[in-house]
């Protein structure tokens, strides 16, 4: 989508590790959701990175029931999923909601990407 949208290869370099680390520091990999800033949700939205890592948390971790049998007295245990994808603030959507907006997201970059080859490329 970046390259159908830039006039030159060297724009689009320029312009694709930009648009990328947006997607990666909003992905919820370094910061989770729960612990992001009012004033950068938005972003959080926008990144498509975010929706596979928390599809993926959900298809891993949800009705998982975990035992604490040799855990140390000072530990702290987590007794069950639910408990980690609620500390990760991952409690707000479910599998469905993630692929139908993964879909989203290919669909609309797809149209993008065609507009941008169809009326900006000569």
């Amino acid at each position: 989508m970046i390259s159908a949208l830039c006039k030159t290869a060297d724009m689009s370099v320029t312009v694709l590790p930009m648009a990328l680390e947006v997607t990666r520091l909003f992905g919820g990999y370094f910061l989770s959701p729960a612990n992001l800033p009012g004033y950068f949700s938005w972003l959080d939205a926008l990144s498509y990175a975010k929706y596979t890592y928390v599809g993926l948390s959900l298809n891993e971790l949800s009705g998982l029931e975990l035992s604490c049998k040799g855990a140390t007295s000072n530990a702290t245990c987590i007794h069950n999923g639910e408990t980690t994808l609620k500390s990760l603030g991952f409690d707000y959507i479910d599998i469905g909601g993630c692929v139908g907006t993964l879909l989203a997201f290919i669909i609309f970059c797809r149209c993008v990407a065609y507009l941008g080859v169809r009326f900006l490329k000569h």
